[in-house]
């Protein structure tokens, strides 16, 4: 079960933006490795601002996460990619659907989105 989260929030330097982009697709590879990682979601909110959202099955995971390959490299890199130091939030987590968790009953009740649904990005 998903326990625990972390939610880290990120301003790149102006010009940065290209670079931390794929400083985030690139750590990919390395958070598949992890083995106590549930989930990871590396995001761009706006031109600028980006997050990073992963969860967890206990604390033991968490910690291990933060002190990760993805973990080190954020740290060395970013002097150089963001603005101000990375906001890092820990949460619990209440309740989670994950990929496999979904019952044959809730996914013949899925209705898909629209296709044409606008994005603010």
């Amino acid at each position: 079960m998903t326990t625990l989260g972390l939610y880290i929030h990120l301003e790149a330097k102006p010009g940065r933006e290209f670079e931390v982009e794929n400083f985030l697709r690139d750590a990919l590879p390395w958070v598949r490795d992890e083995m106590g990682s549930t989930s990871w979601f590396a995001c761009r909110i706006g031109p600028s601002t980006f997050s990073l959202f992963a969860a967890f099955p206990d604390e033991y995971a968490r910690r291990a996460h933060l002190e990760g390959k993805v973990a080190a490299a954020m740290i060395s890199r970013a002097p150089d990619l963001f603005a101000r130091p990375p906001i890092v939030e820990r949460m619990d987590i209440l309740a989670d659907k994950l990929p496999g968790s979904m019952t044959s009953k809730d996914a013949s009740t899925v209705e898909p989105p629209p296709a044409d649904y606008p994005s603010h990005v």
